[in-house]
């Protein structure tokens, strides 16, 4: 097995990112507490928990004022940009709709893509610029190298849709990048591909429902079905907020206190009333 280049190909790319006196930040360093918060709550690489580390990430605006992230991965060997599946997008799900860690792990593109998804997952960012970088030295030592750059959104349901062809990171310079976006804009999926996207998530949330309904019944003797089924709406309803108006439960905000009207039930109960009366459902539906 020949020996990893990644340290060539990290070199080589935050040469040019210097280049363009663009504020980069390296794995450790912090971007935002937004998406560092989404890349450390996401499951990691490998399905555990911890944190998820770019190796490059950026946060630029183009000339409407909008904020995209740029995540950035690096890998050292030759055919290891992106795997495909056989629809000819970034292969990160199995068949049984369960991440594939080997992929994400092994390929620069599918890496960068997971990450966008904590950030689309987590975060108020719908667009996000994943770029995976990978190369080998060839018989004279010289580096030859790859680049793949997707555009994973809300839009395309987070799988991601490749840009283009690129030689170097300029388009990223502020000179280029309005234009970039504007390239970016031009994308769009057939009717087709959004159904077939539509139905894929819609599996993956079965995948998920189920996983959770199984850990539920095992882990929380007592509860009937009923119980489970209730347990899982509260906890979307309390967890997805609603823009401007409610936010989003999060971890940090229960703390198992045991004082009247603090307690972690007590807490999420009042962010379902918060989300149902911001619906403005009837009486007898809320």
């Amino acid at each position: 097995m020949p020996k990893s280049i990644e340290p060539n190909i990290a070199d080589l790319a935050n040469g040019w990112l210097k280049s363009y006196k663009l504020d980069y930040k390296l794995e450790q360093e912090s971007l935002n507490s937004e998406i560092d918060k989404a890349l450390s709550d996401y499951f990691t690489k490998n399905g555990g928990t911890g944190a998820n580390r770019p190796d490059a990430k950026l946060l630029l605006q183009d000339k409407n004022c909008n904020f995209y992230p740029i995540l950035i991965e690096y890998k050292g060997y030759k055919d290891k940009l992106e795997k495909l599946d056989s629809n000819g997008q970034i292969e990160n799900r199995k068949t049984n709709n369960e991440p594939n860690f080997k992929n994400i792990n092994s390929f620069a593109v599918n890496g960068a893509v997971h990450y966008a998804n904590a950030l689309l997952h987590h975060t108020s960012y719908c667009d996000v610029i994943a770029i995976g970088i990978t190369g080998y030295k060839d018989e004279r030592e010289q580096i030859q190298y790859q680049i793949g750059v997707y555009y994973v959104a809300k839009s395309n349901f987070g799988v991601g849709q490749k840009v283009g062809e690129f030689s170097d990171l300029s388009f990223l310079a502020a000179k280029n990048f309005d234009a970039f976006i504007d390239k970016v804009k031009t994308l769009s999926l057939s009717q087709e591909e959004i159904d077939n996207l539509k139905e894929q998530r819609e599996k993956e949330i079965d995948t998920s429902l189920v996983k959770l309904n199984n850990d539920i019944y095992q882990n929380e003797k007592g509860l009937g079905e009923n119980d489970r089924v209730y347990i899982v709406a509260a906890s979307i309803m309390a967890t997805i907020g609603i823009p401007g108006k409610v936010s989003p439960l999060e971890k940090s905000d229960l703390k198992s206190s045991p004082e009247k009207g603090n307690t972690d039930g007590e807490i999420v109960i009042r962010k379902i009333k918060a989300f149902l009366s911001e619906k403005q459902l009837p009486e007898e539906i809320k």
